[in-house]
């Protein structure tokens, strides 16, 4: 064999696996966007990356909520497994994220709906919504925005808002007439199943007034009951009473002790 026989031959191979084996990768093509929201005109928030797949096996989630309830006794925190589970096989899978309806009704300054009016709404005009596991007052559509805020439009328009500054975002947005015109009729979908059955969803706190205390060292008055109770308050101000009048007597008995020693 030849000199350039050897040279051509582990040339023709790499040739070979660049054709075969190698994988070139090019950037992705994101789709085309405004500089400014149709909806607002305010500039875009970019934000991500999201997860755009179902992020749940539907099958399996009911499966082993099956398997839970026929094994309750089981598990000792069933309660909050069988609410988490029951609100996830309810979603809509094929939505990857979320509305908020009170920063909905925040952004146009409304009072916000009940989920049932605006679930019925949304439902009447054609298109799915569900809850999320992920926030008790969050709810995924397949409504597109202008959708939504035509909803909210509609909504504004049955109940007045203040007039707010016009280069407000809410402002802009209800300055537009509705394309939709919404139905709040109730729908028979608005509850879902777990809803209609009344079965827990997420649970209430472990008890009254639960959530973060005051910081160590505050002094309780009158004003802290709505987070402590009446009767914790109650309570402490007494006991504030007792030690400001045991500080006091100590106070005068040492006074006068002083008095006492003096010639």
């Amino acid at each position: 064999m030849s000199i350039n026989a050897l040279v051509v031959i582990p040339f023709i191979y790499s040739l070979l696996g660049e054709l075969f084996l190698s994988v070139r990768y090019l950037p992705g093509f994101a789709p085309i966007v405004p500089q400014e929201c149709s909806d607002c005109g305010k500039k875009f928030n970019m934000g991500g990356p999201i997860w755009s797949a179902p992020i749940h096996d539907q099958d399996w989630v009911t499966n082993i909520l099956a398997d839970v309830k026929s094994m309750k006794d089981c598990y000792p925190a069933y309660e909050r497994i069988s609410a988490v589970l029951t609100t996830i096989s309810e979603e809509l899978p094929d939505v990857p994220l979320f509305l908020s309806l009170h920063n909905l009704c925040g952004t146009v300054k409304c009072t916000s709906p009940s989920a049932v009016i605006f679930r019925s709404a949304v439902i009447n005009a054609g298109y799915r919504i569900s809850g999320t596991h992920v926030n008790p007052l969050g709810l995924k559509s397949d409504a597109p925005m202008d959708v939504i805020w035509d909803v909210m439009r509609c909504w504004v328009k049955n109940h007045p808002v203040k007039t707010q500054p016009a280069d407000q975002p809410g402002s802009v947005i209800l300055a537009k007439e509705p394309i939709l015109q919404a139905n709040f009729a109730r729908a028979v979908a608005s509850l879902s199943k777990a809803q209609a059955k009344k079965v827990a969803r997420f649970l209430p706190n472990p008890e009254r007034h639960w959530g973060p205390k005051l910081r160590a060292g505050r002094q309780i008055t009158s004003k802290h009951i709505s987070l402590l109770g009446e009767d914790a308050v109650n309570g402490c101000l007494n006991d504030q009473d007792s030690e400001r009048d045991a500080k006091r007597q100590k106070t005068e008995k040492s006074d006068d002790d002083d008095a006492i020693a003096e010639p």
